[in-house]
């Protein structure tokens, strides 16, 4: 493939993601493109309208995840593609660049004039961060037949709005979640920025995915009782907040005892959060993440022993509420040698790594294989505005992806 066929695919990506990131309900600030919102039918339209014009079949699913589909001569499937929904505030390119590149490796196969052994589906998917209704990956839920409409209903944002009322309120029907697993994916494969700093500071051109962490959150609200500031004695204080400080003190300390693991607190609220009440509650939401579910499951029954120590040694009592598991998942060794071979074959610096964030191929992973490749984060940065990746990485990514799709075809 020559250096002109390379400069188209970088011309494409930077037209694409500079049309994507006005899709957003706060301009100036980010990209926010929270799932089944006026943005996102504006990102599916003109993803559609991407897809249709490389040649594919274009479907949104039950989801609303965006397919295009390529027919092979099998109809059993390889799938590649990312999220197009975005936490709020966040960067042009996490998730949504992984889209871009997808539809380039369509593009590609689809000029190459290849006959394809099995078809081939860019997409789309809806929902991969959990931003709006504090789940996350769900596409890939709802694809591999795990999820059910009662759970729709119970699943809220922040105003109250279910996912299911929010699909219908999108033209989509809740009550088919269930309806139409697919069976038929045979692999799949994701671009995506790294989101770290890793890539950039060893000179690497190209991660390639070893195992995507898994994933534990939860909310807490520890329950208290509110009094005046300055008239109720320090020893008869029921103050939640002061509480919940000792036990998320300990979160963080805990997290560094082992390798590649990961704790964070990011949400907090605090009621009725007056300077001169005592606090009656708090609710705090912790995100656990590491390479294996050992670790991740010693730090999540380590912070309930320290909510069954508190409660026990103030009277205050506790509640929890579980958001999400996602256990962690190897990457397929064989995809993972193709993109290999295609890394050396197309002398590029690569490397293999872990992924901390969680990720759509985490999902597909569990059942099926799956690999990811990683192009540098600049500076790092992601889930921010200043999120950003350069295109000519991400066109090497491309490059690598269709070279790991055309050997796929042959031993999937």
């Amino acid at each position: 493939m020559d250096k002109n066929q390379e400069s188209i695919i970088e011309n494409n990506i930077v037209t694409a993601l500079n049309v994507l990131k006005e899709f957003t309900a706060t301009p100036g600030c980010g990209v926010t493109r929270f799932p089944f919102t006026e943005e996102a039918r504006q990102a599916c339209a003109y993803l559609k309208e991407r897809m249709e014009a490389v040649g594919l079949t274009v479907r949104m699913d039950t989801s609303g995840a965006v397919i295009g589909r390529l027919e092979g001569k099998r109809a059993s499937t390889i799938m590649i593609g990312s999220h197009f929904d975005s936490v709020k505030h966040g960067g042009a390119y996490d998730g949504i660049a992984g889209v871009v590149c997808a539809i380039e490796v369509a593009r590609l196969l689809q000029e190459s004039g290849r006959e394809l052994e099995y078809s081939l589906e860019v997409i789309a998917t809806n929902d991969e961060e959990g931003a709006r209704f504090n789940t996350g990956l769900f596409t890939g839920k709802v694809l591999l037949g795990q999820l059910t409409c009662e759970e729709l209903k119970t699943q809220v944002d922040a105003e109250g709005v279910s996912v299911y009322q929010a699909m219908e309120d999108f033209g989509l029907q809740p009550e088919q979640i269930a309806a139409h697993p697919r069976d038929d994916i045979k692999a799949f494969l994701e671009i995506h920025i790294e989101q770290g700093p890793v890539l950039e500071a060893k000179n690497k051109e190209i991660g390639i995915v070893d195992v995507i962490v898994g994933i534990k959150r939860a909310r807490i609200k520890i329950n208290g009782r509110a009094d005046h500031a300055g008239t109720m004695p320090m020893h008869m204080r029921q103050d939640a907040l002061e509480q919940a400080a000792k036990v998320i003190s300990k979160i963080g300390d805990r997290a560094r005892l082992f390798r590649n693991c990961v704790a964070t607190v990011g949400f907090l609220q605090v009621e009725p959060n007056i300077m001169n009440i005592v606090p009656q509650s708090v609710t705090f939401a912790v995100d656990i993440r590491g390479v294996d579910e050992e670790t991740i499951m010693t730090q999540y029954y380590s912070l309930l022993a320290d909510l069954d120590r508190m409660s026990l040694e103030s009277g205050l009592t506790y509640e929890v509420e579980h958001l999400l598991y996602a256990q962690p998942v190897q990457m397929s060794e064989s995809i993972k040698e193709q993109l290999e071979i295609s890394c050396i074959n197309r002398q590029l610096e690569y490397m293999h790594l872990p992924s901390g964030a969680g990720h759509d191929a985490q999902i597909f992973g569990a059942q099926l294989p799956a690999a990811m490749l990683f192009v540098p984060s600049v500076g790092g940065r992601s889930h921010c505005p200043e999120e950003k990746s350069e295109a000519r990485d991400l066109a090497k990514a491309v490059l690598v992806a269709y070279d790991g799709i055309v050997k796929m075809m042959d031993f999937c």
